[in-house]
């Protein structure tokens, strides 16, 4: 786990477990830290307890703004944001000037990503990762339950990593949802819940299906990792799955004690490939 001592942190914060869990963190351990929320995306409650400011996605120089005004150092960003339509941006000049220098809307998510954390780089800024504030963030190379995959199982997960390792080059989806070796469905702009209750109607008789996700060749990790936690092995118990699968060491798992208990307790496998 980092030790910030005197640094002060920016949060930028967009919606789930993630932000708050940072934020419970860096006040237990005296740090300081401070919140970028975004309208409409931003769950209030988030922010609450700790200074903030509210902006509209595309206020660059309000963001710059604040950020040297608290005198931060160091920004993580953590949560998810629905990307916006470029009407939505409401992009002010510098805004404007950044998206035409570094051509945002024909990169895909993780260009968008990299891109932005090379500019906050570019002034001044040290752009870490959620993991480097929470030491038990990240999913270990192992199975966490006391139920196992099977040999059938095991083989799903492996023709699921393969074909997640080939449309990641293309910058689709992190997540798809595999049975018996048929892909039921992968993950697109709709988000990984949404995915799970799509493939309802699709699944065959027989063995249950896997949810298996894993980070894309090209993702930057500093800023979008690959998510699962306790809401999603809730999903995944109310719609009969054998388990979740997700690559070890790129993988935030969230309220990580209560969902491995919730999945011992319905007997659900969560395993760490």
């Amino acid at each position: 786990m980092m030790t910030l001592n005197s640094k002060v942190i920016g949060l930028i914060a967009g919606q789930g477990d993630l932000p708050p869990q940072i934020i419970d963190r860096c006040q237990a351990q005296g740090d300081q830290i401070v919140a970028i929320a975004f309208e409409n995306q931003t769950p209030p409650e988030t922010v609450s307890s700790i200074p903030h400011i509210w902006l509209k996605l595309g206020a660059v120089d309000a963001l710059l703004t604040y950020l040297r005004s608290q005198n931060v150092t160091h920004i993580v960003m953590a949560g998810g944001i629905k990307r916006p339509s470029l009407s939505e941006l409401s992009l002010d000049w510098t805004g404007t000037k950044l998206l035409a220098k570094m051509g945002l809307m024909s990169l895909g998510d993780d260009g968008v990503l990299t891109a932005i954390i090379k500019y906050l780089e570019e002034k001044g800024f040290t752009v870490i990762g959620a993991d480097e504030l929470l030491d038990d963030l990240l999913m270990p190379q192992k199975c966490l339950t006391t139920v196992q995959p099977s040999e059938t199982e095991m083989n799903d997960i492996q023709i699921a990593r393969q074909v997640l390792s080939k449309l990641g080059e293309a910058d689709i989806g992190q997540a798809l949802v595999i049975q018996q070796g048929l892909i039921l469905g992968v993950e697109a702009i709709e988000g990984t819940e949404n995915l799970i209750n799509r493939v309802q109607s699709y699944r065959r008789e027989g063995g249950k299906p896997i949810l298996v996700k894993m980070a894309k060749p090209q993702q930057n990790l500093k800023a979008d990792l690959p998510t699962i936690g306790l809401q999603t092995v809730e999903q995944c118990i109310n719609n009969k799955f054998a388990g979740i699968a997700v690559e070890a060491g790129k993988t935030q798992i969230l309220k990580q004690d209560e969902a491995v208990a919730l999945a011992n307790k319905e007997k659900i496998f969560i395993f760490g490939f």
